[in-house]
């Protein structure tokens, strides 16, 4: 079974969507299910904001959207794919990608 960042870089690299339990603990207080574009598994540009990155989020539909790791209950990756987006960082990925040889391993349960 694929770790939560292990899952996020493949499905960021393979297009994959990733549905997420999620607790908004430091600003709505909230648990919601949402489904997740993944991007990118670190800083911000600006040094800001640290965690895994969506391009896009189809609950708040809207994105880049940084989501804190311990903050995701539970993750599962979806049969639906998506086109990246041009300003997102994903290729940034592909070298952790290939190090970990992720293209072989299976992602585990698929919704």
């Amino acid at each position: 079974m694929l770790s939560l960042e292990e899952t996020w870089i493949k499905a960021a690299v393979e297009h994959k969507i990733i549905n997420i339990d999620y607790f908004s603990a430091r600003t709505k207080k909230e648990h919601t299910n949402r489904d997740v574009e993944p991007d990118f598994v670190g800083t911000s540009k600006n040094g800001t904001n640290k965690g895994f990155w969506a391009t896009f989020c189809h609950l708040r539909h809207q994105g880049p959207r940084c989501f804190t790791p311990n903050n995701i209950l539970k993750f599962e990756v979806t049969s639906k794919t998506f086109i990246p987006s041009p300003k997102g960082r994903w290729e940034e990925l592909i070298p952790i990608y290939k190090e970990k040889g992720l293209r072989e391993k299976e992602f585990g349960g698929i919704k």
